[in-house]
């Protein structure tokens, strides 16, 4: 009997414990009214929209703020996705990796590892498990405030990656620095939870990074990422490949997240590794404009929020 009443009191505190499940809206006029700080009061269940066809997303909670929105233009021909992130104090993205024993050494589809996790928002990242295995330097790498790797390069490269790093503080302040500037273990001494390398960086202190190198001016798929304040994020994927897009050089990337606001910004590992998962389903479009099916693995995946 005293065993069956502690069970049940586990149940009960589980219960009271467990997040609400998110609502769907059948149109974005159904958002409910916000608090003065831009989310939901406490108490009311999270809501979301998705139109895959209209190319818009939305998630919003007591923490977290997110709305995606896809764009398009055909001089140059080009598909571009912006995810604008605003989280509440005191939270900021946070990585998943596939195999937390051997980070960097196997690699997941990042469609899985966000719906294994249930994160709102994820977006691919700098792949240093590609390094690792080609025996390359593979930069600054910090996952969940420990130092992982710390070999980088100690001058400019001109080259992607160039291994410029992100770091993302608890508070939700984030700053991107030159691989020569600041090491792993200096930001983990000053509370760094997560350091991605890969580069070059788009923009700093709100100006444009000189990215008239031959190295990235090639047209391709492209991931970055892009800060405007504490808390306040950017993610930006170009398509490509898929017919429907040509891609994007890093100039333009650079002036996109220039022009909404970002102060600071870094490249991240393009390609058929761009990958952008609104509640563990791609945003990205296929060849016939349905959704796309990641296969490109990766070690882990930059997320937002948890539903």
């Amino acid at each position: 009997m005293k065993r069956a009443l502690i069970w049940l009191l586990c149940c009960l505190l589980l219960a009271g414990c467990a997040q609400a499940e998110p609502r769907a809206l059948e149109s974005l006029a159904e958002i409910p009214e916000t608090g003065d700080d831009g989310f939901l009061p406490e108490g009311e269940e999270p809501v979301y929209y998705r139109d895959h066809a209209g190319g818009h997303w939305f998630f919003l909670s007591q923490s977290l703020h997110l709305e995606i929105t896809r764009y398009h233009s055909k001089s140059p021909l080009m598909t571009w996705y912006l995810a604008d992130i605003i989280c509440a104090p005191g939270s900021s993205l946070y990585t998943v990796t596939w195999n937390t024993s051997r980070p960097g050494r196997t690699n997941g589809l990042p469609q899985d590892m966000a719906l294994q996790a249930r994160a709102v928002y994820a977006q691919s990242g700098d792949f240093y498990s590609y390094r690792v295995k080609n025996d390359r330097y593979p930069g600054y790498i910090v996952r969940d405030g420990k130092i992982l790797y710390k070999k980088s390069y100690s001058k400019m490269v001109h080259a992607t990656p160039n291994l410029a790093t992100m770091g993302f503080y608890p508070s939700g302040r984030a700053e991107v620095n030159e691989s020569w500037t600041k090491t792993a273990g200096e930001y983990v001494k000053e509370g760094a939870t997560t350091v991605l390398a890969f580069g070059p960086i788009l923009l700093q202190d709100g100006e444009i990074q000189d990215l008239s190198d031959k190295a990235y001016r090639h047209r391709e798929p492209r991931s970055c990422i892009g800060i405007i304040d504490t808390g306040h994020y950017v993610g930006l994927v170009v398509e490509a490949r898929n017919g429907l897009s040509d891609g994007a050089t890093l100039q333009e990337c650079a002036e996109i997240l220039a022009d909404i606001g970002c102060w600071d910004a870094l490249n991240l590992d393009g390609g058929n590794t761009t990958a952008m998962l609104f509640m563990g389903e791609s945003v990205m479009q296929n060849s016939s404009g349905g959704v796309l099916v990641n296969d490109r693995a990766i070690p882990d995946i930059l997320a937002v929020g948890q539903y």
